[in-house]
């Protein structure tokens, strides 16, 4: 055997890199975050309490990485005060009406307009973050935001020419992203002194406060009837909620901010792919404009970030 074939040989059986991995994982947790959509489709009891079972179903698995991260460094955790568990029920209240209306307007609109519209989170986030924080906006986020707008006027003429309830589910998507973008504000300072874990878990209750009684108030199927009725709710909340956020914090930090935005934002079309093979759900010539000029944008902008 050569040389040459012998180095071929070596190059083969090579480990990949750690920023390898870390991209193989992002794309990973991309493909587990997309099924939320699939799984509250596939769920048999109303939306909201479709989301408090994600919810309280994740619970334990939240609970153990809480207690996991402040076993490794216990000098580390700070002690929580009145105020602080005051930030973050009103973190979880914002994450309950955000999981509301995103789960109600999968029954009105395409899973990949959901999924797109709720992205949507950088054009809430950073306008707020100048007015509170005195942050800056750059131009690529201007650029960004432009374009984004323009994709969404596409679409949503698109969804009028569809039908009034396909307006009402890509409304009800994008009061999705004001309320995540407000739950993400409210996190970001409380990020500094507390840990993923610790902020998840106790941001959950505080979810599973806002859920519980709307869906008491509003819905009637709140009970799964039997096991085949569960396995959709479990699916939400172990592979999207747990599996599916937990790998991406821990894959994206070795992964360039540039790449990372660009995988991310390919979510909506892992969606509307799962959706295309369950739902059999197809998107016109003016929706795929429209999204293709939407992720663009979501890109120039989570750049400008």
């Amino acid at each position: 055997m050569s040389p040459s074939d012998s180095s071929s040989s070596a190059a083969m059986i090579e480990p990949a890199s750690p920023d390898a991995i870390a991209v193989a994982g992002v794309i990973l947790a991309v493909c587990f975050l997309a099924t939320g959509g699939i799984f509250v489709k596939l769920s048999p009891l109303d939306p909201i309490a479709t989301g408090a079972w994600r919810i309280l179903l994740a619970l334990p698995l939240v609970h153990g990485w809480d207690a996991l991260e402040r076993r490794r460094a216990p000098r580390a955790v700070s002690r929580l005060e009145r105020r602080d568990l005051a930030v973050l029920w009103a973190a979880g209240a914002l994450l309950g009406l955000d999981l509301t209306f995103w789960n109600i307007s999968f029954h009105y609109t395409t899973v990949a307009n959901a999924n797109l519209l709720a992205n949507l989170v950088p054009f809430v986030v950073v306008p707020l973050s100048v007015l509170l924080y005195r942050e800056r906006i750059r131009r690529s986020f201007l650029a960004g935001l432009a374009l984004t707008l323009c994709g969404v006027i596409l679409l949503l003429s698109a969804s009028l020419r569809a039908s009034a309830s396909s307006v009402l589910g890509d409304g009800l998507a994008l009061l999705t992203a004001v309320f995540y973008g407000l739950y993400l504000l409210l996190v970001s300072r409380l990020r500094r002194r507390f840990g993923p874990g610790r902020i998840l878990y106790l941001s959950s209750l505080g979810c599973l406060s806002t859920l519980v009684p709307l869906a008491l108030l509003l819905e009637q199927r709140l009970v799964p009837a039997g096991l085949e009725d569960l396995a959709p709710l479990v699916g939400l909340a172990v592979l999207s909620h747990v599996v599916g956020q937990g790998m991406l914090a821990q894959c994206l930090r070795p992964v360039p901010a540039a790449l990372s935005s660009v995988l991310v934002l390919m979510q909506p079309v892992v969606a509307a792919i799962y959706a295309w093979i369950l739902f059999h759900e197809t998107l016109t010539v003016r929706q795929i404009v429209g999204i293709a000029i939407c992720l663009v944008g979501l890109y120039f902008a989570k750049r400008g970030q």
